[in-house]
C-alpha cells in the first residue's frame, strides 16, 4: 500500500513502479492464497498420517510381542529337543539292559535244560537202582527159600 501511495506523489515518474507495486500485491496474494493451501494441505496430510503413525506403533508393539512369543517357542523347543535327546540315550540304555536280560536268560534256559537232562540221567538211574533193589529183594527172598531147603536137606544127614 506504501509503494502505491509513493508512486501517486511521484507522478508521472511513478506510474512504472505503481505497475509493479500493483504486481506486487497480487503476487502477495496470491502467495497468501498458495500459503492458505499449503498449510490446509499440511494439516490434512498431518490428519491422514496420524493414524497411520499410530498403526505403525501398534504394529511395532504386536512384532515385539510375536518376537517374545516366537522366543519362547524357541526356548521349548529346545528343551524339548534336549528331553527327546535324554529319552533317547534312556531307551538306548534300557535296549542294552534288555539284550543282556535276554542273552542271561539264553543261559539260563541252556542251563537249565542241562539240569532237565541230568535230573532224567537220575531219574533213570533211580529207577535202575531201585528195579536193582526190588530184583534183589526177590532174589533174596528166593535165596532164603533155597537156603531153608537146603538147611532141610542138610539136616537130613546130620542125623
Amino acid at each position: 500500500m506504501d509503494a502505491t501511495i509513493e508512486a501517486a506523489r511521484a507522478g508521472e515518474a511513478g506510474k512504472g513502479f505503481s505497475v509493479v507495486a500493483n504486481e506486487i500485491k497480487e503476487l502477495a496474494k496470491q502467495t497468501a492464497a498458495a500459503t492458505g493451501e499449503i498449510s490446509a494441505k499440511v494439516h490434512s496430510i498431518q490428519g491422514s498420517t496420524n493414524p497411520t503413525v499410530k498403526q505403525i506403533q501398534q504394529i511395532t508393539q504386536v512384532i515385539g510381542e510375536v518376537s517374545a512369543v516366537v522366543a519362547s517357542i524357541v526356548t521349548a523347543v529346545e528343551e524339548k529337543s534336549t528331553t527327546t535327546t535324554e529319552i533317547a540315550e534312556s531307551i538306548s540304555q534300557a535296549s542294552i539292559g534288555i539284550q543282556e536280560v535276554t542273552e542271561n536268560v539264553a543261559q539260563v534256559s541252556i542251563i537249565a535244560g542241562d539240569v532237565a537232562q541230568d535230573i532224567a540221567e537220575v531219574n533213570q538211574a533211580s529207577e535202575s537202582i531201585s528195579q536193582g533193589s526190588s530184583d534183589v529183594k526177590v532174589k533174596s527172598g528166593e535165596l532164603s527159600s533155597l537156603a531153608t531147603q537146603l538147611q532141610g536137606l542138610v539136616s537130613r544127614f546130620c542125623l
